[in-house]
């Protein structure tokens, strides 16, 4: 890992960078030459919410392909330059792409190419699954800050709701992972909010702030998890989830029927995100309910992950930038 140096101090406005990227051009051009030619680089790619360099009013050495890579749509002033320059465009899901044509965007030179799984478990051995259903516990993870997350709302569903429904007899246990989670005042706030939630529910935990490389195992000892992810989130905790063999309850939108996979819409695992988190526990609850119905569905939540394999996701991403 290498840095580039910019006349700022990150994390700062979207404007700022904006400035500095322009302010800037020579400077990072020189940077950016020197890197592709120490490392004999062949592709670079440009990714950010701004598309960052993917704007920048400079050219690469010749050969050099430029490829644009963004989670999200940015905003359309940095959008038109940067699309002008580039020879390909990844997004990591339809979802992105269905959402640029509905803006107007050409979409002739973009691809899909997800993102791959940060831990690759092995495959859950059947008895294991059993064990999961038998004692498992209901697992919420704080992902995201801001006014869009819907964990707040999940978490005050689930203290509210009785334990003489049955589910609740089940423990359920929140964390926060830190390497998905928003940093400064809005990710500290929601961290916060949670932990006030959970101390106030005796059937609810609190295991802490999680770097990434504990989150497999806590995901792992889950019999369900629940992700209320926002419209806009490409819901990779439940990718990880799934990959360990846990099935994932989320709502109808934004990228997870698409992660999903058929063979999961094809059970009750989604929900209306207007009926809110009520929906979600109660589809948790009518899984649990059967055992059956639960081994099928974390059968088909390993399965699907393994389109995001490492191996898988890197053969799709050189087959779609231009050859040098």
């Amino acid at each position: 890992m290498e840095q580039i140096e910019l006349p700022i101090s990150l994390p700062c406005s979207a404007e700022k960078l904006r400035e500095a990227i322009d302010g800037g051009a020579s400077g990072l051009q020189r940077q950016l030459w020197s890197l592709i030619a120490r490392h004999d680089a062949d592709t670079v790619i440009l990714t950010d919410p701004l598309w960052g360099l993917g704007r920048l009013r400079r050219d690469l050495p010749d050969g050099v392909c430029r490829v644009l890579a963004v989670d999200r749509l940015p905003d359309d002033r940095d959008a038109a330059r940067a699309l002008s320059r580039a020879d390909a465009v990844l997004v990591p899901s339809t979802t992105v792409l269905e959402a640029a044509r509905k803006r107007g965007w050409g979409t002739s030179r973009w691809h899909v190419v997800p993102h791959a799984l940060l831990h690759e478990p092995p495959k859950p051995r059947p008895v294991s699954v059993l064990r999961r259903h038998q004692s498992g516990d209901l697992r919420i993870l704080t992902t995201v800050g801001g006014a869009a997350d819907g964990v707040v709302a999940l978490l005050k569903a689930a203290r509210q709701q009785p334990t003489s429904q049955g589910l609740w007899e089940l423990p359920v246990c929140v964390a926060a992972a830190t390497h998905f989670l928003q940093t400064g005042p809005a990710g500290t706030a929601l961290v916060e909010a949670c932990r006030h939630l959970v101390d106030q529910a005796p059937h609810m935990t609190w295991s802490g702030q999680l770097a990434w490389d504990a989150l497999p195992t806590w995901l792992s000892r889950a019999a369900v998890v629940i992700t209320p992810s926002p419209p806009e989130s490409l819901a990779m905790v439940a990718l990880e989830a799934m990959a360990a063999g846990v099935p994932v309850i989320g709502y109808r939108a934004g990228n997870v029927p698409d992660l999903i996979g058929p063979a999961q819409r094809e059970r009750a695992l989604m929900a209306d995100p207007r009926h809110g988190p009520h929906t979600l526990l109660a589809l948790a609850r009518s899984l649990l309910s059967s055992p059956r119905a639960y081994c099928e569905a974390a059968q088909a939540a390993y399965e699907r992950s393994r389109d995001f394999a490492k191996d898988s996701v890197t053969q799709q991403f050189l087959d779609t930038v231009p050859p040098r």
